[in-house]
């Protein structure tokens, strides 16, 4: 695959579904949900997404002056855990 970010995303689909089947024990192609219910997944899904955004724009908005800039986030010291990426607050540029 030429694009790394296309690929990187389709490596975590697989490792999201290797992971639901080892949890749930079924594939995505079952049939013992109803449209509503697929739908009521979704919701949910969509709702933790919203909460998550929001808990990461609180950690922005309460770093007293700090801001994340492009060169801030080129040059600064990342860890990645579990889908998130976190930087060193010294690490960002203050505003």
């Amino acid at each position: 695959m030429k694009d790394k970010i296309v690929k990187s995303v389709v490596d975590k689909f697989e490792q999201r579904s290797d992971v639901g089947q080892k949890k749930y024990g079924v594939t995505l192609e079952r049939d013992d949900l109803t449209f509503v219910e697929w739908l009521s997944h979704l919701q949910e899904e969509l709702m933790d997404a919203t909460l998550y955004v929001e808990k990461l724009k609180s950690e922005l908005e309460n770093k007293d002056g700090y801001s994340i800039t492009k060169g801030s986030w080129d040059t600064a010291d990342k860890i990645t855990h579990e889908g998130f990426v976190y930087v060193k607050l010294n690490d960002l540029e203050r505003i």
